[in-house]
């Protein structure tokens, strides 16, 4: 669509309406006074109407001129704010991010996810933490994290907990100890040595029932609460774990472990993104939770992360 106007002549209209008179629109623009002047002429001869009354001591508006002022004013700020949008996203995005991951997430996308920050966001300074679920959540209130992945949604309503991903739990053991046949009872998996971590929270994480959690505790002979030395000890044939098959992708893939899903009854858990509902979150923390998202995306289609991605959250993105 053609238009008369453009983005100069209604500069200087608006300088000149403004400053109320040719000469102070001059020396603030830095432009001359003659060009000026013929600008808004020429505008003034294009649209076929007097905008300005030229006296003495300076110039008023007509009515035709006071409703060209009112658009242009609005007009030069949308360019202006255009100017700055394009202008913010071209800049580096900048500042700390601390996030935390479950011992499950750090093993299945922790390296991914560092890796992606450090080629795609080069000046975030990125600090990680690991805990269990619970543990994050205190930090989260506590400010050590902007955005965690836990197994647990939050019970606080100052955070929030954004579902990402659904799985389904398995028995991890070597060949020797576990076999290599399809899904396995929950019943029989309990008779073979158990290595859990401790906590009462991850039990909570992987069954909610309180009977499958009683039973589970009931059974487990050793207690390991990091999740190298717990995949160590499976490895080296000192017992089984119900985990996630995410926690151990790699030690499934060179054939170390095995994973039998726990049936009768299946035992499923969700991952949650959680982030503030009361501290505003930089760029740098939004950038940083948009690669998270899509890593986790990435380790679900590829089977890295087994499990039924949710799809509500992409509204959010």
């Amino acid at each position: 669509m053609s238009t008369k106007l453009d983005f100069r002549r209604l500069r200087y209209f608006v300088a000149v309406c403004e400053l109320g008179s040719f000469s102070k629109a001059s020396e603030f623009l830095n432009v001359a006074q003659s060009a000026i002047s013929q600008h808004v002429a020429t505008l003034e001869e294009d649209l076929g109407v007097q905008l300005l009354v030229r006296q003495p001591r300076g110039v008023s508006r007509t009515e035709a001129g006071e409703r060209l002022h009112a658009h242009a004013r609005g007009v030069l700020h949308a360019l202006e704010q255009a100017e700055l949008d394009v202008l913010s996203l071209a800049r580096a995005v900048v500042g700390p991010v601390m996030v935390g991951f479950n011992y499950t997430a750090m093993e299945a996308i922790g390296l991914p996810f560092i890796r992606r920050v450090a080629s795609t966001l080069t000046e975030v300074k990125l600090r990680v933490i690991e805990a269990h679920s619970e543990i994050m959540h205190q930090w989260m209130l506590s400010g050590q994290a902007d955005i965690a992945l836990t197994l647990v949604p939050p019970n606080d309503d100052r955070l929030e907990g954004m579902p990402l991903l659904d799985e389904e739990l398995v028995c991890l053991g070597t060949r020797a100890m576990l076999g290599d046949r399809g899904p396995i009872d929950l019943a029989d998996a309990l008779r073979l040595p158990l290595i859990m971590p401790g906590r009462t929270a991850v039990l909570q994480a992987l069954a909610s029932d309180a009977e499958v959690r009683n039973a589970i505790a009931a059974r487990v002979y050793m207690e390991i609460e990091s999740a190298i030395p717990l995949k160590r000890a499976v490895s080296a044939g000192l017992g089984v774990t119900i985990q996630s098959a995410a926690l151990a992708g790699d030690e499934i893939a060179r054939g170390e472990l095995v994973a039998r899903p726990v049936v009768n009854p299946t035992m499923g858990r969700t991952l949650y993104l959680v982030s503030s509902r009361i501290k505003t979150a930089s760029r740098a923390v939004m950038e940083a939770r948009r690669l998270m998202i899509d890593v986790v995306h990435e380790a679900q289609a590829s089977g890295r992360w087994p499990g039924r991605w949710r799809d509500t959250h992409l509204e959010t993105r």
